[in-house]
């Protein structure tokens, strides 16, 4: 039975995260996936092609469960804390590949954040507003300057942590410490109270 468009996706995905983008060649994905080079070349033109499609799919994923992860939330902090404790549980991994894309595949990279860079910064958006909204952040700062700071500073954590992370601190705990303050720095008291509390449990 012919394999679908979306499963070749997915299972490429999967072997890129796992085994390196640079290491998986088209070969070794036809042979995993029992098709042939053809058959891949027709579907996706080039590796590129299919490499783009398939960091597409590893960002929906982890949408997904971002989504799955806050339905119960209280509140929009508890939210940010519980979408920052996955995030670091899988930094390691998700630095090799977005370094990796980065170094070796520039061409897919700059396609991804042009894609990704107005999700990514509506996604931030909604969030600083519902917290205005709410009460937890103040309504004084600049949202577009503080969506800025946050999709830049993410992105260089991400793909250049040794030019932006002391000597003996880890990405993780970096980037928990940047966002930890950032989000005191715009809370309102009750917002500061929540992010004391959810900073602990989330530890």
């Amino acid at each position: 039975m012919a394999l679908s468009r979306e499963h070749i996706v997915e299972q490429t995905m999967r072997m890129f995260v796992a085994e390196g983008i640079r290491s998986v060649r088209m070969d070794d994905i036809a042979s995993r996936l029992s098709v042939s080079k053809r058959t891949l070349y027709e579907l996706f033109g080039d590796k590129e092609n299919l490499l783009f499609e398939a960091m597409q799919h590893l960002s929906e994923e982890i949408d997904t469960r971002h989504r799955q992860l806050c339905a119960d939330a209280h509140d929009i902090l508890e939210e940010i804390f519980l979408v920052l404790k996955d995030t670091m549980q899988t930094s390691g991994e998700m630095y090799r590949v977005m370094a990796n894309l980065r170094k070796f595949y520039p061409a897919v990279w700059n396609r991804m954040e042009k894609v990704h860079r107005e999700h990514h910064r509506c996604k931030l958006r909604e969030r600083l507003e519902q917290g205005i909204a709410d009460g937890l952040f103040r309504d004084d700062f600049n949202i577009d300057l503080a969506i800025s700071m946050l999709y830049y500073m993410a992105t260089e954590l991400m793909t250049r942590s040794e030019l932006m992370i002391p000597e003996g601190m880890s990405s993780p705990a970096a980037f928990t410490q940047i966002l930890v303050c950032f989000f005191r720095g715009i809370a309102t008291p009750r917002g500061g109270e929540l992010i004391t509390a959810y900073a602990d449990r989330y530890r």
